[in-house]
Order: C-alpha cells, then structure tokens, then sequence
C-alpha cells in the first residue's frame, strides 16, 4: 500500500449576532483521511480520522453518510435564512441518509440495518429502531457529493440513497460527548473544549450533523472527507440571568422595567422591551474560555466574527496566561466573511469579548427564498388531512422539491390532492383537483409527482412533488388519509401522548435546477385511536379478587370439620389432660437431673 496524502485537520468558530438579542455560534470541524491507492483495500490506515468509522462505511459500501440531531426552532422571520443555507441541519429529532453501493436492493437495505445499529451505538441513539417501516429511496432530493464513479469500479454495483428520520428521538448531552471523541482534541483543546453539554442543550436551537463523503481524486486516490458542525442559537439576556441566579425566580418588584408613560405601581407593570445595551464574553456563554490552540491542524485554530457595524459594536480578543493577559490583532481573511482571531499558542487560553451600545443594529437579514408550514386537519378520530401551504415572497417563480414520507398506519387518499393557488397581489383564487383531466393543462405549479403508497407494517408511504411556486403567490396543497388501529403491542407506553410524524423537506432549486436552499418543516403530532389500556389491569385485579374468595370457601369447606359442643368439650379436656401429664414429666427429668428451680 502506498500513502500518497497526509490527513487534514481544521477547526473554526463563527459568530453572528441575531436579532432580539441572540446570537448564532457555529463549530466548524473538517478531516480528511490519509490517500489510498484504491486498488489496495486489504490494508487501511487511520491516524487523525476516527478508526471506528472507517471500517463501517468500508463493511456495509457506504460512499456518503450524512447525520443529523436538531432541537429546537430555528425563527426564520426573525433570523433569516438557516446556517449553511440549511444543507447541515435537520427536522426536529434524528435524521439519516446514506448512498450505499450493492448487487441487488435487498443486500443493500440488509448493510442499512447494520449501519443503523451500529451508529445507534456510537451515537447514542435509538437508532436501532429504523427498519423497513420508517425506511425510504428518495429519488430526487438529497443529492449525492461522492465523486467515485460506480461503474468505473464494479459494473454489477449499483448505488441506492435510503433514508430514514426519527422524529420521536430526544437530543441531549449523551449525543454530544460521541461527537466530540471524533475529533482528534476530543473536546480537551481548541475551540471544541467550548462545548459543554449543559450550555449546548439550554440554548434556543441547536443542530449537530456529520457528513462523511468517499472521493476520489484525479490520481485515483480514495479518502475520506468528515465535516462535523455544531450550531446553537444562545439567548444572552436568558443567559446572563441564568447566570446570576441557576434556579429561575420572580424578579423583585423593584427590578422590574416598567413603561414610565403608563400606569406603574406595586400591582400595575407595563414592561419595557428589553434592554439593547449588552456586554459578555464567550466564558458568559458557554462557562469557560477556549483551551489554546492545536499542532496538529494545517492552519490556526480561529474565531471569526459576522461583519457588524463598528460604530456600535466592539469586538475584541483576549489571550490569558494565570494573571497574563494580551489583547489579540484581529485578522480579515479571505475564506471568512468577517473579522477572525487565531489561536495561535496552544499554552494560553483564549476569550473573545463583545461590547454594544444597540444589538439592533446589525447587516440586514438574509430572506429566505420560500417559506412553508404545513399542519394537520379534521377531528375525526378515523381520518384527517394535511395541509402545506408554501408562500413565495419574490418577484420571480421558485421551483422546488417537496418530499415528505407517512407512517403505516396513515393511508393518503392522492386523488383527494387539492390545488389551491392565490396570488398575494391582486387577490386572485384558482382551485385544482388532481383528478380532473384538464388538471395538467391549466396547473402549471406541479411538474411532477412520485408517490409511493404504504404496506402495513412494512413500508411507509412516500411522495415527492417537484413544484413551482409562482411569484408572489401562495400555493397551499391539501389532501385527506384515514387512521389505522393498531395492535395492542404496537402501541408506545404514552400512546395518549400521540404519534409524531417526519417533518417534511423542502430543497429549493435554481434555474440550473441546482440545490441552493432547504429546510424542514416542523414535525406533526398525530392522535390514533387509542384503546383503554387500563381495562386489562382493571379486569385481571377483578379476577384475582373473585378466584381469592371462591377459593377460600372452598378451602375451608374441605378442610375444616364441623363439630358439636360436646365433642369440642371433649377434645378440650383431653388436650388439658395430656398437657398436665406433659408438665409432670418435665418435673420429674428435671429431679433426677438434679437441676431443679
């Protein structure tokens, strides 16, 4: 085997402040495996890529694994567009896709199951729950970034794209710490030893995801590429507070921040707006400062900050050493948008620190290219509908891709798919029914549709809708499905809580139909019809009660005897008798023993 290329390491941390006082902190991680000859696989090297990966994806022919855990809502009316324009987070709980090579579709679903199994493990998560029901081949979002050419390499492979989502899953700190031993600092040293479980998790939004791509270069090398980011969403108001008192507790009466226009007294409070002046630092935000810089890294460990206007934002950087502290020189480099500091020793430790006289003055936000919700409707407990509604606020038409996937136990009706397009400006309705044969002559909104229906207990149904949306109008897409009742086993231990469903995904295309921008939508709960498990409990302790008392009478019916006064009288006396001699003996041992009282 021959190393052609070294393994690549590089960490960065970006900040940007966001309205009403919160503010964006993105943990970029970047490895690279060593090269390898391709026509080598017998023998695998691994030194700053994590060997636990590596013979996974190797084992079940993953060329792409993409991982996500998101918590939270990302306020896209207040925030703007997502982080990464979206590509690096997921829909509410755990999401997974993978592009795995095989022979047939069947080997290739059984090297999924491992693979899930085995991430569960590594990851922490139920992940082991994935299996044929929640399991679909999307066919045009989700597109591939390997650059190995399958046919190339093995002729009778074949590459499939399966994905799955739990949207049941909770994130928590125990998915954060496996995440970190990825890293070759493993959270000890850089910016990664920022990250603290209890400071990731208390934020407003937060998203984990690891995206590891096989490539091959022009020399027919073959590495790996492993992008890990961390995004979290911190509220620094709720934060400083939390700070100042860990148990949330009224604020005292004289502490309030009352309108002085209105009525205020010991009962009366009309409150101001938050305050827009506001001075922390990164040891504010996460509970202490960065632990030096890395060696091993091609380039320095760095912290860069969102472009502000410096008239009311001051940012500035501190290098400490026990009592020893250096203002740090701010750097404008040309892969940052905004100022950066490295982290250059690896023995001092590193804080940043922002000043602002009005956190409202900040860039103006990036609008997102198409906005969708979608939610459910009826009240029936057998049956229900859904409704997507996607809002284009551009002047120019947005053609997207709309994939979403249903449980079993939900059965879409598609001929009930009800078009309904409402132009925002003059106020104009047009309704289309998919069934109706001019629906494709005057509809031009959906181009294209992939619908795949459901198996009971064995597929979930999957659509997929290449739409396009026209400018300045509102689309909203309707249809109805029926609810099935399940067994009694199939049901979770809080069935009453309901049943949540995958949020949807939304990948917005360009004229070129290039994917430039995706979201979710936010995860549905859906109530089943539900039996009343506690009949079972109430019919065996029933049971049980009425068998104790039969059986008691019974017992004592062919057990004890029944007898007259005269023969208890009898036995009593015999009893006396046989008593009185027994003590007798005892006295009369205890004589000639010699041992008396």
């Amino acid at each position: 085997m021959a190393l052609v290329e070294c393994s690549t390491y590089d960490e960065y941390l970006e900040l940007k402040p966001l309205l009403r006082n919160n503010i964006l902190s993105s943990f970029n991680f970047k490895l690279t495996s060593n090269g390898i000859i391709s026509n080598r696989t017998d023998i695998n090297h691994y030194d700053i890529f994590p060997s636990s990966l590596g013979p996974l994806l190797e084992t079940t022919n993953t060329q792409e694994l993409h991982l996500r855990f998101t918590q939270g809502f990302w306020d896209h009316e207040i925030w703007g567009r997502l982080p990464f324009d979206g590509f690096k987070s997921g829909g509410t709980g755990v999401e997974v896709w993978a592009n795995m090579n095989g022979d047939t579709k069947d080997e290739v679903y059984q090297n999924w199951i491992i693979l899930a199994n085995s991430l569960s493990a590594f990851f922490c998560a139920s992940l082991n729950f994935i299996d044929s029901s929640t399991t679909t081949f999307p066919r045009s979002c989700f597109s591939s970034n390997s650059t190995i050419d399958i046919n190339n390499n093995n002729n009778n492979n074949t590459s499939y794209l399966l994905r799955s989502a739990l949207p049941r899953e909770p994130v928590c700190t125990e998915n954060l710490t496996p995440f970190l031993k990825l890293l070759p600092t493993r959270g000890k040293a850089g910016i990664s030893s920022l990250l603290d479980g209890h400071k990731v998790f208390d934020a407003e939004w937060n998203s984990m995801s690891i995206d590891i791509i096989k490539r091959m270069k022009e020399d027919q090398t073959l590495i790996y590429e492993m992008d890990i980011k961390i995004n979290l969403v911190v509220n620094i108001p709720k934060k400083l507070s939390k700070n100042i008192n860990q148990i949330p507790k009224p604020i005292p009466g004289e502490e309030l921040r009352c309108d002085p226009t209105k009525k205020s007294d010991i009962y009366h409070c009309f409150p101001l707006d938050e305050p827009v002046n506001y001075e922390w630092d990164l040891e504010t935000l996460f509970g202490k400062d960065i632990n030096g810089g890395i060696y091993i890294s091609e380039r320095q460990s760095r912290v860069c900050m969102a472009n502000v206007d410096e008239n009311y934002w001051k940012i500035s950087g501190i290098k400490k050493k026990n009592d020893d502290l250096t203002f740090l020189e701010p750097k404008v480099l040309t892969d940052s948008y905004g100022t950066c500091f490295e982290l250059e020793d690896a023995a001092y430790n590193y804080d940043i620190k922002f000043e602002t006289s009005d956190s409202t003055k900040l860039p103006p936000m990036e609008p997102i290219p198409i906005t969708v919700s979608r939610s459910l409707t009826g009240y029936s407990q057998d049956s229900g509908g859904f409704r997507t509604i996607f809002q284009n606020p551009s002047s120019t038409e947005t053609e997207l891709i709309y994939f979403e996937t249903m449980p079993w136990y939900m059965r879409v009706y598609l001929h009930t798919m009800e078009l309904t397009i409402v132009n925002n400006i003059n106020k104009t309705k047009n309704v289309y029914h998919i069934i109706n044969s001019e629906f494709d002559e005057k509809n031009k909104v959906i181009k294209n549709v992939y619908y795949k229906p459901e198996k009971d207990r064995s597929k979930p149904s999957h659509l997929e809708l290449t739409l396009m949306i026209p400018a300045d109008s509102t689309v909203t897409i309707t249809y109805q499905f029926d609810k099935s009742l399940l067994l009694y086993a199939e049901y979770p231990p809080d069935a009453n809580h309901g049943f949540d469903i995958d949020p949807a995904v939304v990948t917005v295309l360009d004229e070129s139909r290039k994917e430039v921008y995706q979201l979710r939508t936010t995860s549905l709960l859906l109530t089943l019809p539900t039996p009343d498990f506690s009949m079972p409990y109430n019919v065996i302790i029933l049971t049980s009660t009425i068998m104790t008392l039969i059986f008691g009478a019974l017992f004592n019916m062919l057990i004890k005897r029944v007898l007259s006064v005269e023969e208890y009288d009898e036995i009593v006396g015999q009893s006396s008798i046989i008593s009185k001699l027994k003590t007798r003996i005892q006295l009369f041992k205890k004589k000639l023993t010699g041992k008396t009282d």
